[in-house]
């Protein structure tokens, strides 16, 4: 910032602010706004055990991949030039020598109209109520008594 005298002010003209910096009430740019919001989701702590029965891969993906290509009578190739992956990609899901990403899951189901998630039920844990197991603190003390 610059203080001119009211003389030297008829010269310029009076800028809202510094470059970069926000007032407070101001909007902003809306999509900046979206981003911020779904990266605070992301970012954001989840309790992996409130949310019960939520979907996971299914442990025959692989296989599940191959008999939908199969029916359809694609080659590997024919299927990742569907979903925009190489056929090395292909290969490697259907053998499950690699698990497809959360982006890839949704591409692979529509185009092979397969589900590759399964509702998982909530398994109850129970707390060990018995005597604390032993641990090497406690063979130290037995050893020195």
């Amino acid at each position: 910032m610059l203080s001119v005298c009211a003389d030297c002010a008829k010269f310029g003209a009076e800028v809202a602010g510094p470059i970069g910096v926000r007032r407070p009430g101001s909007t902003g740019n809306p999509v900046v706004a979206q981003r911020l919001e779904r990266r605070q989701q992301r970012m954001s702590e989840r309790d992996i055990y409130a949310a019960p029965g939520g979907e996971e891969l299914a442990e025959d993906f692989g296989e599940r991949i191959r008999r939908a290509r199969e029916s359809r009578g694609w080659k590997q190739s024919d299927l990742g030039s569907k979903v925009n992956e190489r056929e090395s990609v292909i290969a490697k899901l259907e053998s499950q020598t690699m698990v497809p990403t959360d982006a890839m899951i949704p591409k692979l189901e529509k185009t092979l109209g397969i589900r590759l998630r399964e509702k998982v039920e909530s398994v109850a844990v129970k707390k060990h109520t018995g005597p604390a197991p032993v641990t090497l603190g406690d063979l130290i003390r037995m050893d020195e008594e």
